[in-house]
């Protein structure tokens, strides 16, 4: 299996790794990139622990005219993240460090 490295050549990748507690308890957040073929968004995600909801934002000023609609890459980073520390959470494990998934 090989390592997501560079640019995607098309839909968007997204690197995402948890940092230190949020600025409430009971707050985790995830921040990284959402690699477009030709640019680097900037996207954190904060994930209430009890609730397990996510919310997302993006840098709309990086994403490149024309590119995807920075809601829509709002709603999928909330949504991968969600479904990864959902799982972590039904499974009685930590939520991962690091999230990477590529989306068309």
């Amino acid at each position: 299996m090989t390592q997501a490295v560079g640019r995607p050549s098309s839909g968007a990748r997204y690197v995402l790794e948890q940092t230190d507690a949020g600025d409430s308890p009971g707050e985790f957040i995830y921040r990284g990139l959402v690699r477009l073929p030709d640019a680097d968004v900037p996207v954190e995600v904060r994930v209430a622990e009890a609730t397990g909801a996510a919310t997302a934002a993006v840098d709309a000023a990086a994403v490149p005219h024309g590119g995807p609609h920075p809601e829509e890459l709002s709603r999928t980073a909330a949504a991968l993240v969600r479904s990864a520390t959902k799982s972590a959470d039904a499974h009685a494990r930590r939520p991962p460090r690091k999230i990477v998934r590529w989306r068309g």
